[in-house]
């Protein structure tokens, strides 16, 4: 079995949306001493794609459209050298 992780790009989210119990002045201090932005959390979209003898399985298809950051999955696939025709489908 083999495992290939592929990147479909970034969404930014709210801080407040990912620290929502956090005390603001806590976070704030956290957020600056790691050189972070205090008003945005980036996070990754990484999809894993399993590789099982002739069995190709997508866990995540990513997020083409949420943002002008995202959508890369298929490129990255083809980086690989996988075309979504090869992707067993769901039965």
């Amino acid at each position: 079995m083999q495992c290939v992780a592929s990147s479909d790009g970034t969404f930014s989210y709210p801080v407040e949306w990912i620290f929502s119990n956090a005390p603001k002045e806590q976070l704030e201090d956290s957020l600056r001493n790691h050189d972070l932005p205090l008003n945005q959390v980036v996070t990754p979209y990484t999809c894993l794609l399993v590789k099982a003898g002739k069995q190709k399985v997508l866990i995540d298809t990513g997020a083409d459209g949420l943002a002008p950051a995202t959508g890369d999955l298929l490129k990255q696939l083809q980086a690989e050298g996988i075309t979504p025709e090869e992707i067993t489908p769901w039965s």
